[in-house]
């Protein structure tokens, strides 16, 4: 039976089948979107409003810091991808990253989320810089992971809706935490409800790693201790040339902004628009991850029936449609109307961050049957890449829009006309984007066909599974 065996950079085939992993295996490898997730939610939700409003940093500053420093993350992430598929260990292609990742994040988690107030910009991007750096790393190591135990075109899928439903569980008891702390009657404000978040990833983060590390196979390199070559240009340069590389960094670019600009404001809007507290504005936010997680499962169906593009373009379609209700809701305010609009746009959220992953790995598999290399780390940090830039421009851009534009700012008195306008920000530019999203994905050229071909050529025989 063959199947495909990476050393170094080169695959050549053995006689050993390929084994799909059985689900406990696959949830160990899925708990790292917990700590992934307790990064994820604060940054993109409660940390920029924190720092503009309680830290005393202001919207736009706190808007141009981020886009900074996401920028020079973005610079960060090919090299990290780099050096997870140049420099392996005894322990395999990247459990010691995911390890060297857990010191790194967790010292820089401590003071991210528990700063004083009136701590100024130098330690705000001092902190965040060490801390991009440990998130990059163990997101990349992670995501670079899954092509080598994934072993076909919808077991990928299943890794990450895995991945996904983990991660968004994940999300809820997060956003639990403040609903919890208004219920039982704690005023500990936005300050105490961030530092309790970072509590959580604290200690999730060495509890997640070492479950993933001890149950999930990462074929070591037999005498080799790791590679010397040269960082070079040359890998990136010829991934960026990839088309169906490029098709899928432009939808990440095009969701990622959307989903940034919706993640920063909506804190805003729940409170100003709607007329929400944190804790009913977590509530929502609960309900909306909820439906995530209920239609993942759909969409993945959708896409074995159909095609991942075809699947991605309808949830992009169905987030389009939510922010028009969005801006419907917001002529009403209060509770319900926003739940509403959560529930359609729950319901499409996480089908286009899982797809466009999957997506990426069904490319690797056919970059390796082309090329004999595999660069799974490069792939998707360049992935996170173009995530990365939407979300520096939907933080520096979209809160310089807010300020100067729209006249808002939540440490003053805002006349209707500024609410109005921080209404319009947070609809017409995520529903924009989502709708170009769409338009993409129906042109991605990478079919289910092209794949089962590929498949084919590396591994004539079908899956197993490995309990």
């Amino acid at each position: 039976m063959a199947v495909t065996i990476l050393h170094g950079n080169h695959a050549f085939m053995t006689d050993a089948p390929a084994k799909r992993l059985s689900l406990p295996r696959v949830l160990a490898f899925s708990s790292l979107s917990i700590p992934l997730a307790g990064v994820g939610l604060p940054v993109g939700v409660y940390l920029a409003p924190l720092y503009a409003r309680e830290v005393g940093l202001g919207l736009e500053l706190t808007g141009i810091l981020f886009m900074l420093l996401r920028f020079w993350d973005i610079f960060t992430d090919p090299v990290m991808g780099y050096l997870v598929d140049r420099y392996r260990s005894p322990w395999g292609r990247v459990r010691h990253w995911v390890v060297l990742s857990v010191p790194i994040l967790g010292l820089a988690t401590y003071f991210v989320y528990m700063p004083s107030v009136g701590q100024g910009p130098g330690y705000f991007v001092g902190w965040m810089i060490l801390f991009y750096i440990g998130f990059t790393l163990l997101q990349t190591a992670r995501s670079a992971w899954v092509p080598a135990i994934a072993v076909d075109y919808d077991d990928r899928s299943r890794f990450f809706q895995w991945a996904e439903i983990v991660s968004v569980l994940s999300m809820l008891f997060l956003l639990a935490i403040p609903v919890v702390l208004e219920l039982a009657g704690f005023g500990v404000g936005r300050m105490g409800q961030v530092a309790v978040m970072g509590w959580v990833l604290l200690i999730a983060l060495p509890i997640s790693a070492f479950l993933a590390c001890a149950f999930v196979r990462d074929e070591p390199v037999r005498g080799d201790k790791g590679h010397t070559e040269k960082f070079r240009l040359r890998p990136f340069i010829a991934a960026l040339r990839n088309k169906y590389l490029g098709h899928i960094l432009l939808l990440e670019l095009l969701s990622g902004t959307a989903i940034a600009v919706t993640s920063a404001n909506y804190l805003f809007v729940a409170e100003f628009v709607f007329g929400l507290s944190d804790g009913m504005s977590s509530l929502v936010l609960m309900f909306f991850f909820i439906m995530a997680v209920c239609a993942l499962p759909l969409w993945l169906k959708l896409a074995e029936r159909t095609e991942k593009s075809f699947a991605f373009k309808a949830a992009a379609l169905l987030s389009f449609c939510s922010f028009i209700i969005y801006y419907i809701a917001g002529q009403v305010g209060g509770f319900w109307p926003l739940f509403i609009g959560a529930f359609f746009n729950g319901a499409a959220f996480s089908a286009p961050m899982v797809l466009a992953r999957s997506m990426t790995a069904d490319v690797v598999e056919w970059q390796v049957s082309q090329t004999g290399e595999n660069r799974s780390g490069i792939y998707y940090s360049l992935i996170t890449s173009a995530y990365k830039v939407g979300s520096s421009l939907a933080l520096g851009v979209g809160y310089l829009i807010l300020g100067q534009w729209a006249g808002f700012h939540p440490n003053e008195d805002n006349s209707p006309e500024a609410i109005h306008g921080l209404l319009l920000v947070f609809c017409l530019l995520p529903g924009t984007l989502y709708l170009l999203a769409a338009l993409a994905a129906s042109r991605y050229p990478f079919t289910r066909a092209m794949q089962q071909e590929v498949a084919k050529s590396l591994d004539p025989r079908g899956p197993e599974i490995m309990d």
